[in-house]
Parts: structure tokens; C-alpha cells; sequence
């Protein structure tokens, strides 16, 4: 293919120019976009002045304190791997979540390509510079985006004068965190360093985590050109207890061990120049490499072969091997398991881009086109340990005794590549000194590439390819009053692990084995957006004001459709149509000491197509477990109503307050996609805090959250709360994840 032959060209002679210049590459994981053209009036900004009030530990907490639409999810039961909601679209780290958001770290994607999952955990908060939220299904931010795209916009030296901070903070629930930066700049050079270490020993059982990042950024400029090189190191181990039965103590884990660990790196460079007046090239070009291993226990349910109780036989009657295929004794216990997983990503790519700003017959005009090519090849591989069960207080732990188990349902080795290119444009032309038409589109070109290694029922090879167009139109009346409409059009091929779990013959138990690799067809997602924002100041006060209303519909969504003899097990399908209408208001006011910020976000996310689903663990399912979603029913876990409200007070330059308020409405549990049972009921949780500048460069602050101390959860599913029945005592099938109870901290920041 000829663009793909350009694409290479662009990659190597990008990557030639960054490696031997004073800098170079940028981020990774395919897909990177670079400026893509001027923002789009819907784009919600967090400025760098913002974000240090926020004092936030994750990606996820400072894109929650700051940006309206945004909803949190804890489906994973760890501060540091959030599920993200924006629109009623999400940004997970649950590998086999339907991922409808694009993100990007320094102007790449970093979507795990093996699931597109985002792994918020190895993204370094303390060096986000600034944040741009896009709302909608803007084609130039490729796969993914079809609710939207997050780009975070990371620290240089150029962003602030020379200088060491340091930050130390500790409190409830054995939480510390300390966090160091160093910026030096050398005339036209620039260095910026910083590193954090976290523990957190977690509030319920097992459930301790240890973090560390690092990211560094070397920057020059000189002339006409400018050219910079980064590099994020992570890694950390979490443990994620997940949902527990609504009749368990809070504090409980269900099934241990539930951990994971991931290990990040990402070199990344970037040059720009300017090649004329009103010209302006750039280049990208970057290196990713990520592991991932999880570990899982559970009750087996396994049990002495009926026809020979001295073999031990799997839930369907057949006797189970080892890895070598020997039969396996009953008598070795056997009534756990422990499966333990192991994802290993290297991705590579690189962009060019063009951008232009001219004058046509007097009408501004601002264009912008592009090439982007990404690569990422994936080792998969899972194991399934026989093992024992001990009981704590209300749940499980599994013990592994040495035995693997033999088969395909128990084991997986997997390899896929992934190649992924765009071409990407952008023109923006000012009809009138008020009115702008701005058009865009990216042709996409996808290959997933799946070989098993330990057979052929998951080799195959799939390509999907489409254009996306898009057309915006602007009306700015001064620099008081902007009124925006859109339409718009974005894509998300399957996944090499949808693909791998695709058969309804023969489900999987997801994601612990895949089976086979039928054909999924990709998701196309359209938005229709149209809204208003501006400002108005009255003497000491200022408002900064916002208002939109949205319509996405996905054809061919994908979801997990539960299926066959295990919990969790099932398969991926085409599911029809599925819809997001909702809209924002949002606004902000400042008046001398005084600040206020209040918004409100209405999302009803439905099924726009029938299909018949198994959930055999909700009460409402009939005699064959299925139970039957109708156009119209609303998907699980996306509250119809977001509500937030942000006071801040400082009596003294040197002294400050803030209460945060947030309410989520009621959500249907997983596995409800019927809406049969309750709701998971909605909540308020309060926040509270406080800054107080001991001396120049020193500073004290407080934090309080959920300082009302309510007891709600964010997550809910169905499922068999007896674990195969090693907990009798458990009946209702309604599983939650508790969110943290009340807890403090303190720290301090001190810059040198």
C-alpha cells in the first residue's frame, strides 16, 4: 500500500532527525496526533494555574475536580485505576471494557492497544501542565474518540523559572506520597525532572498499593526551530479487590489474590519548524514498551469425577490434566484457582504534520494535514493454577499448590500486531469576521494480526479501513459570547481481545482464556452537538459561563455478552445501535476572595437495539438464565445526572479554603442491561481542604474526603455471591464496590 510506504518514510526520517538533534521523541501507542489543527469551540481547558490548587494524586482525580462532565467509576476497587466516564463514554483500565475515549499523554494515544485500555496508574500526575477535553466524535483524534478525546499536555523547563519543589503528604488509610521536581534552564535549553514515590496500604483488606513515576523532558529552541525529548518511567503493584456481596462487610475482599502489576516506558520526541511565514512543520516519533501481569484467585468449584471420585473433574464432568496431561488426583483438594496473566506491548510510530495559516480573497484561514502511522506488536499469555481455598472473614484465598492445568480453556498464548494509519485534515475559513466553517476528516487504515501459539483457533487476520468526516460551525460575537454547532463522525475497530472471545458456540472466560477469532465489525460513532459559552464581568465580579447539548449514536457497539457455564464467561458481538443524548451547563464565578464553580450533566445512555442476553445471576432472567433488552432500556453503570459544585474562600493571600460537593443519580447494575431490579442507588459526597503559606516557597495544606462519612458505591454487577458455592452464607447476587470512607491528609510543599 503506498501510504503505508509513506507512513515508514515519515517514520524513519522523523525518528533520523529527533535522535540525532539535542532532543527527541514524543508519545506512544498507536495513533499520535500532534496539533491537529486550531481547537474546537467545545473544548473544556484546564489552564496550569488551575491544576495545583487540586492537589490531586491521579489523572483521574484532577480530570474529575476539574472538568464538568466527568463521572468516576471505582469497578477495580483501587484509587489509582479508575474507570473515567465522559458523555456516558469511558477510559478503562479493565482490559474487555467498550472504550469510547481517546487519550493522549504529550500528543500521542496511549490506548493500550492490545484492549485500548487506559492505564491511568502509569500516567505521572505531577507533571501535567495543562488539560483539553474535546467533546464529541472528532475524526482528527482517530480511534477511540467516539465520545470524546483527553489531551494531557506535559511539564517542559520552559514552564517555569529555575527552581526545586518538593511535596510530602501522608495520612489515613497509611497513604504517603512524596513528589520532587527540578527545573533548569540554559539559555535556549531547558530540563525538567520528577519523579514521585506512593504507598497506600488501602482501607479494606488487601488492598495495599505501592507507586513510582518518573518523567523527564529535555527542550531546546532556536530560531525558527524547536525540537524536545521526554521520557516516563513507571511502575507499580496494586491490589484490586473488586466488587463484594452486598450482604458482605465493606471492608471485605471476596477473592484473593486480585493483583496487578505494570511496568511503563515511553521515549518520545518532537520537532517543529518554521518553514515559512505562516507555515509551520512538525514531526513526532516515539517508543513504548509495557508490561502487565495480574494475578486472580477464585473458588474452582471443582469436585471428584462423578464416574471416578478419586479423579478431580471440572464443572461440566471432565476430568481435569496437568499441563503435561496427566489426570489429577482428588485428593490434592483442588476447590481454588489462581490464573495469572501477562500482557508485554512494544509500540512505535511516528507523525508528520503540516500546518498553514493564510489569507483567501481577505478571509482568515487556518489549515492543518497530516500522516500518522503506528505499530504495536503484543504478547499474551495466561495459566491457570490448581490451588486450595482458606477463608478469611468474608471471602476467599486462594493457595496455589504447583499444578497447572492442561487445555485450551486454561491456557493461551497469543501474538498480534497491530498497524494503524491516518491521514488527517483540517480547514478552517472565516465566512465572515464573526463566522468560521471549519471541515476535517481522517481516512483510517487498520490491520489486526492474531496468531496462537499454542494452536490455530485464534489465528486470523483482520483489516478495516473508512473515512470520517467532520464540519463545525462558529459564531463569536466579541470575546463575550461564542455559539458552536457540529457534526461529527469517529471509529473504533475490535480489539485483537474482543476478537479472540467472539464465538457465541464457544464462550470464553474473559480474560483469562480466549477461544476463537471470528470477524466483529468496527464501531462508527456520529455526534450531533450544539452549544454556548461565554463571559461577563459587573464591577468585582467575573462569570465565565457554558452551555451544550449532545446526541451520539454507535452503530455495531460492542459488548460482552455474558454466556456459558462460569461466571465472567461469555463472548464479544455486534449489539446494534446504542445512544448518549444529554447536554451541560456549567459556570464560574470569582468576586474578590470568593470563587464558585457549579455544573450539571445529563447523560441518558440506552440500547437503541433488541438482543437477548445471559445473566442467570438476575433474579429476572427466565428459565434459560437469558434476560431481554429492549430499544430504549438504558445501559449499565452511567448515571443519568452529574452534579458539581466547588466553593473556595481565602480571607488572607496566604490562606485558603475549599468544599467540593458532587451527586451522582441512581445506575443499573451490570447485568441489568435489561432494567429489571433497583437501581444502585445515587449519592453526595462532600470534600473539604485547605492552604496555608507558611513562608515563601512553603506551603501547608489539608484535605478531607467524604468528611460526611456516607456509605455509597460508584459500581455494581450480579453475580454468584456463594463463589461456586465455598460461601454459603451469601445469597443476594447484588455485588458493589464501596467507596473510601472518611479520611485526612496533610502535606507540605516546599519550593527552593
Amino acid at each position: 500500500m503506498a501510504g503505508t510506504s509513506f507512513a515508514r518514510i515519515v517514520a524513519a526520517a522523523v525518528g533520523v532527525f529527533a535522535m540525532s538533534g539535542p532532543a527527541a521523541a514524543e508519545d506512544a501507542n498507536p495513533e499520535s496526533v500532534l496539533v491537529v489543527g486550531a481547537a474546537p469551540a467545545d473544548t473544556l481547558t484546564v489552564f496550569s494555574a488551575d491544576i495545583p490548587e487540586w492537589n490531586a494524586r491521579t489523572p483521574t482525580g484532577l480530570l474529575n475536580s476539574t472538568v464538568p462532565s466527568v463521572f468516576l467509576s471505582d469497578t477495580e476497587s483501587n484509587p489509582f485505576q479508575e474507570d473515567l466516564y465522559f458523555h456516558g463514554f469511558d477510559a478503562s483500565p479493565v482490559l474487555g471494557t467498550a472504550e469510547g475515549l481517546a487519550v493522549y499523554q504529550g500528543g500521542t494515544r496511549i490506548n493500550q492497544r492490545f484492549g485500548d485500555t487506559v492505564l491511568w496508574d502509569l500516567v505521572p500526575a505531577f507533571a501535567i501542565a495543562k488539560i483539553a477535553v474535546i467533546p464529541g466524535s472528532d475524526p482528527l483524534y482517530g480511534l477511540n474518540a467516539l465520545g470524546g478525546a483527553i489531551t494531557l499536555q506535559m511539564k517542559s523547563g520552559f514552564d517555569a523559572p529555575d527552581g526545586e519543589t518538593v511535596d510530602a503528604s501522608g495520612g489515613s488509610f497509611g497513604r504517603a506520597r512524596l513528589v520532587a521536581e527540578v527545573t533548569r534552564q540554559f539559555g535556549d535549553a531547558a530540563l525538567y525532572l520528577g519523579a514521585s514515590a506512593v504507598g497506600d496500604s488501602g482501607w479494606r483488606r488487601s488492598s495495599g498499593s505501592k507507586l513510582y513515576q518518573a518523567y523527564g523532558d529535555y527542550a531546546v529552541r532556536s530560531g525558527l526551530l524547536s525540537a524536545g525529548m521526554s521520557l516516563t518511567l513507571a511502575t507499580d503493584s496494586l491490589n484490586e479487590n473488586g466488587a463484594v456481596p452486598v450482604q458482605d462487610s465493606r471492608i471485605a475482599a471476596f477473592a484473593i489474590p486480585d493483583t496487578a502489576q505494570n511496568q511503563d516506558m515511553l521515549l518520545q520526541g518532537r520537532v517543529e519548524s518554521d518553514w515559512a511565514e505562516g507555515l509551520t512543520l512538525r514531526g513526532s516519533a516515539y517508543l513504548r514498551a509495557t508490561h502487565i501481569s495480574t494475578d486472580n484467585g477464585e473458588a474452582s468449584g471443582f469436585q471428584g469425577c462423578t464416574s471416578n471420585p478419586a479423579l478431580l473433574c471440572d464443572d461440566d464432568g471432565t476430568p481435569l490434566r496437568t499441563i503435561g496431561g496427566e489426570l489429577i488426583p482428588a485428593s490434592v483438594g483442588g476447590d481454588g484457582t489462581d490464573g495469572v496473566e501477562t500482557i508485554s506491548t512494544t509500540a512505535t510510530g511516528a507523525t508528520a504534520e503540516m500546518d498553514w495559516s493564510r489569507s483567501i480573497l481577505g478571509h482568515d484561514n487556518l489549515g492543518v494535514v497530516g500522516e500518522t502511522f503506528d505499530y504495536a506488536g503484543t504478547g499474551f499469555g495466561s495459566a491457570t493454577l490448581l490451588g486450595n481455598l482458606t477463608f478469611q472473614p468474608g471471602g476467599t484465598t486462594t493457595i496455589p499448590i504447583g499444578i497447572l492445568l492442561g487445555g485450551e480453556d486454561w491456557n493461551i498464548r497469543l501474538r498480534t500486531q497491530n498497524l494503524d494509519e491516518g491521514l488527517y485534515a483540517q480547514d478552517s475559513f472565516a465566512l465572515t469576521s464573526s463566522l468560521s466553517v471549519a471541515l476535517s476528516g481522517r481516512f483510517h487504515y487498520d490491520t489486526i494480526d492474531l496468531a496462537d501459539r499454542l494452536g490455530t483457533a485464534l489465528t486470523g487476520d483482520h483489516v478495516y479501513a473508512g473515512l470520517n468526516p467532520g464540519i463545525e460551525l462558529t459564531w463569536k460575537a466579541g470575546e463575550q459570547f461564542t455559539a458552536y454547532a457540529e457534526v461529527e463522525q469517529s471509529n473504533r475497530t475490535p480489539t485483537a481481545a474482543e476478537l479472540s472471545c467472539a464465538n457465541p458456540n464457544r464462550p470464553c472466560l474473559f480474560p483469562l482464556s480466549f477461544i476463537s477469532d471470528p470477524g466483529l465489525e468496527q464501531v462508527v460513532a456520529r455526534t450531533l452537538e450544539t452549544g454556548v459559552k461565554g463571559n461577563a464581568g459587573f464591577g468585582a465580579l467575573s462569570i465565565d459561563w457554558s452551555a451544550d447539548a449532545f446526541v451520539t449514536r454507535n452503530d455495531n457497539d460492542i459488548i460482552f455478552e455474558s454466556s456459558g457455564p462460569f461466571i465472567g464467561s461469555g463472548f464479544f458481538a455486534n449489539a446494534g445501535t446504542t445512544q448518549r443524548l444529554g447536554g451541560d451547563i456549567a459556570a464560574r464565578a470569582t468576586r474578590d476572595e470568593f470563587d464558585v464553580r457549579l455544573s450539571y450533566s445529563y447523560v441518558n445512555a440506552t440500547f437503541e437495539s433488541a438482543f437477548a442476553e445471559l445473566s442467570a445471576d438476575n433474579p429476572g432472567a427466565d428459565a434459560n438464565g437469558e434476560i431481554f433488552v429492549n430499544p430504549g432500556d438504558r445501559m449499565p453503570g452511567i448515571p443519568r445526572s452529574t452534579a458539581k459544585l466547588d466553593l473556595g474562600y481565602a480571607p488572607r493571600p496566604f490562606l485558603r479554603f475549599s468544599l467540593g460537593a458532587v451527586y451522582e443519580s441512581s445506575q443499573y447494575l451490570r447485568g441489568d442491561e435489561a432494567n429489571l431490579q433497583a437501581q444502585l442507588p445515587g449519592y453526595t459526597v462532600v470534600d473539604a481542604g485547605a492552604q496555608l503559606r507558611l513562608s515563601p516557597g512553603l506551603e501547608l495544606y489539608v484535605e478531607g474526603e467524604n468528611i460526611l462519612d456516607r456509605k455509597y458505591a460508584t459500581f455494581g454487577l450480579f453475580g454468584d455471591p456463594t463463589g461456586n458455592g465455598a460461601l454459603p452464607q451469601f445469597s443476594n447476587p447484588r455485588f458493589i464496590v464501596p467507596a473510601q470512607p472518611l479520611g485526612f491528609w496533610a502535606g507540605l510543599r516546599k519550593q527552593f
